[in-house]
């Protein structure tokens, strides 16, 4: 199902999430290369004993994952790092549901206001990557505590080109620090079916453009 030179995502919950590709498969255990953020396309560390979740595309729009850990950290003759993990039965490979996986890296601009209206100023700024489930913002510094709401309200054209405003409700489940600002992950709380199709076909219609673009199954833009 897997084979050298297959391009993964992978996440590593709570800290990194990026790309990368297989680099040998030997006797049940997977190879890889050191894997890069897929926002800022830096390479970041992995630990051994360290859990991952992996995706990986069979033909064109089948999305597989499953769980497995890291088991070995190595460097080549040249110095460069290769991740081991084992694959698990292929019973423990599960395919992945549109609605569940489809997150696209976008710059979107994006207005976030106080449920309320009053709790903190409202500000402008861009998205790092949109779902039909959430995005991802940046921020000088969390407006509000993980679990609390906020409201963002952002423009994507539609499959006409037409430009839709959505206003949604959303949930901080997670800051990420940088070196300057933060990383902001949103759940979107209270869209409408009809509104979380037409974020899923413009996140579909930009992850085809960037494979035409790039050959890359987890490209960004």
């Amino acid at each position: 199902m897997l084979k050298v030179g297959q391009e993964l995502r992978i996440e590593v919950e709570g800290r990194s999430e990026g790309k990368t590709k297989i680099a040998a498969i030997q006797d049940g255990v997977v190879w890889i290369e050191s894997p890069s953020e897929t926002a800022t396309l830096k390479t970041f560390f992995l630990h051994e004993e360290e859990a991952l979740r992996v995706y990986f595309f069979k033909g064109e729009e089948q999305l597989f994952a499953f769980d497995t850990v890291v088991l070995k950290r190595l460097s080549d003759a040249q110095l460069t790092l290769r991740y081991a993990f084992k694959l698990p039965d292929e019973k423990k490979i599960k395919r992945v549901q549109r609605r569940e996986y489809l997150r696209v890296p976008e710059m979107i601009n994006v207005t976030v206001l106080a449920v309320d209206g009053q709790a903190f100023p409202t500000f402008e700024t861009t998205s790092l990557d949109v779902s039909a489930g959430g995005m991802r913002i940046v921020a000088n510094r969390a407006p509000i505590e993980v679990d609390d709401s906020l409201v963002v309200v952002f423009r994507i054209e539609d499959e006409r080109g037409m430009p839709q405003t959505f206003r949604v409700k959303s949930r901080l489940f997670r800051i990420k620090p940088q070196t300057v600002k933060q990383e902001l992950s949103l759940c979107f709380e209270d869209l409408a079916p009809r509104d979380q199709e037409t974020i899923l076909r413009y996140c579909f219609r930009a992850q085809l453009e960037a494979r035409k673009r790039t050959g890359s199954v987890f490209s960004s833009r």
